[in-house]
């Protein structure tokens, strides 16, 4: 729904500037009004926007203190991971050990085991053998066979080693077996041991990493939402500077139709003169065209009555044939009539056409006398508007004078009446002249119209100009401290601030750009920037219309305000 405002402003304004103006001064009034509603809906959508950007920065803070949040919980999570994969790595080094130790055991089960079976295969071949050899029969006939005692006692001692290897050989083998039955269990167990643990941490690790991953979905999510605020916003943004430049383009325009229909009325007013000349001129042309053939038709008939003279002087020749001296003496006469009446035409013509000479150099002179008095007229009318002016701002700076002169007479009156009472009324009347405290500039540029009565640039009526226009583009500042009374939109002043700086005084600061950085209630100090210089309300370009207030009547600000 925005944008689509924004695109028909932009169409309106395209339209308004690809077409040419023309037509009744009714229309183009109309259209003047046209132009400066699209101007207001334009401010009006402005402001607008100063709330929808407002509010998306307060949901960006919130996004933002939520992913500081998020990011708080998965550091700390990460700290637990971490800690927890150290871990897994000391079990890792643990299984590890454990093995290594399972490679030790198993290789001296594997050597325990050879030394079994090879006790088992000499047991087998000594129980063979002693199956085969060593019968009891054969054992008496050794004992018996014996020479005497001590070949007696050196087989005996054959016999019971015999006996004794025997039983070392199944004590070990059976030492060895329960060492290899011991092996297999012990490594058995530290390996389900390490394996378990090494099953609950990987579990734990896993849960950890799936909170993580959650946390990073949710912060995702938020710095998505975060992101389609800050692109809103910066759509706001670029709206809200699309409407400011529209609303110059309109501003623009405005002027640009003002002056057209003023060209218009001047080249209407210069048509009609000309027309008017036009019509004289052909008055005057039909009139030598009307002498002009009163002049040749005088001198048809007197073309015609030569003629008819000629016939009759032939006539008369033929007819006096016998008195020719008589006849000639007569044509001699006249043809020095003929040549008498034709100087005379000529004479005629000659003064005809220095009378038409005069006649003209007449008209011309008439007219540039028309055009001398209309300029000296014009030039006695700016000369009376500068009178006004600077007689308006000399009775308002003898008003001002007088104004300052009873505060100041009324201030020594009461600090005379109250010097025997308190001692703190010195301070208190120095207080009440805020007249004496210094006041700094609006605004950087230059003075374009001063305070006075004045032809108003777009209603072209004779007005009071109740401040100063300073023409720039830059910030502006408080003239003095003070309490904001006012800021707001005027249909006239455009956004616009005024400023209560109490004993009376009072400034205003008009046609500013929406963007007002005070508000009505504020305390603002000297110098303060309360917002930029526009083109909004009745305005013909960007500049400050500067005012000041003494008592609620606007006094000249050039006396308070120095350097322009």
């Amino acid at each position: 729904m925005k944008k689509k405002f924004t695109l028909g402003l932009l169409a309106s304004v395209m339209l308004a500037g690809s077409f040419p103006i023309a037509g009744s001064p009714v229309q183009a009034e109309n259209l003047l009004d046209e132009l400066k509603q699209e101007k207001e809906e334009v401010e009006n959508r402005s402001g607008e926007l100063d709330g929808v950007i407002e509010n998306t920065e307060q949901e960006m803070e919130e996004l933002a203190r939520e992913r500081e949040e998020l990011e708080a919980s998965i550091q700390a999570l990460q700290i637990s991971i971490s800690e927890l994969t150290e871990d897994l790595i000391d079990q890792n080094d643990r299984l590890d050990a454990t093995n290594k130790e399972i490679d030790r055991l198993n290789e001296q089960i594997d050597h325990l085991n050879v030394l079994i079976e090879q006790r088992n295969e000499k047991l087998m071949q000594q129980a063979r053998s002693t199956q085969t050899q060593w019968n009891p029969t054969r054992i008496i006939h050794i004992i018996l066979s014996a020479e005497d005692l001590s070949d007696l006692i050196s087989r005996m001692g054959i016999v019971s080693q015999l006996v004794s290897a025997n039983r070392s050989i199944i004590e070990d083998q059976i030492r060895d077996q329960q060492l290899v039955k011991e092996s297999e269990e012990q490594v058995q167990a530290e390996r389900v041991e390490v394996q378990n643990t090494l099953n609950e941490m990987e579990a734990t690790r896993e849960q950890l990493s799936s909170q993580q991953v959650a946390l990073d979905d949710e912060i995702m999510h938020v710095a998505e939402l975060y992101e389609m605020n800050e692109k809103e916003k910066e759509s706001f943004i670029s709206e809200q500077y699309v409407l400011a430049q529209q609303a110059m383009t309109l501003s623009s325009k405005i002027q640009s139709e003002e002056e057209r229909i003023e060209e218009e009325r001047r080249l209407e007013e210069q048509r009609r003169r000309e027309e008017e000349e036009r019509r004289r001129a052909e008055e005057e042309a039909e009139r030598q065209a009307i002498a002009e053939a009163a002049r040749l038709e005088a001198e048809r008939e007197e073309q015609a009555r030569a003629e008819e003279e000629a016939r009759q002087q032939a006539a008369a020749e033929r007819r006096e044939a016998e008195s020719r001296e008589q006849a000639a003496a007569q044509q001699r006469e006249e043809e020095a009539g003929q040549q008498a009446a034709a100087q005379q035409r000529e004479e005629e013509a000659r003064q005809q056409a220095a009378a038409q000479q005069r006649e003209e150099e007449a008209r011309q002179r008439a007219v540039a006398q028309q055009r001398e008095e209309e300029a000296r007229q014009r030039a006695a009318a700016q000369q009376r508007e500068e009178e006004a002016r600077r007689q308006a701002e000399a009775e308002a700076r003898a008003a001002a004078q007088r104004r300052e002169q009873e505060a100041a007479a009324a201030a020594a009156a009461a600090s005379s009446s109250q010097s025997g009472g308190s001692s703190s009324s010195p301070s208190s009347s120095s207080s009440s002249t805020p007249s004496s405290v210094s006041w700094s500039r609006p605004a950087s540029g230059r003075l374009t119209s001063p305070f006075g009565y004045r032809i108003h640039p777009i209603f072209k009526t004779r007005r009071l100009h109740s401040g100063i226009d300073i023409a720039g583009s830059g910030a502006i500042t408080a003239t003095r401290s003070g309490t904001v009374r006012t800021a707001g939109y005027n249909r006239s002043l455009g956004y616009y601030i005024d400023i209560d700086h109490g004993g009376g005084y009072a400034s205003r600061y008009a046609h500013m750009q929406p963007n007002l950085l005070v508000s009505r209630g504020q305390s603002v100090s000297q110098g303060q920037r309360i917002g930029t210089m526009g083109t909004t309300g009745d305005s013909t370009g960007v500049h400050l219309h500067f005012e000041i207030h003494k008592n609620g009547e606007p006094v000249n600000p050039l006396n308070y305000v120095s350097g322009y």
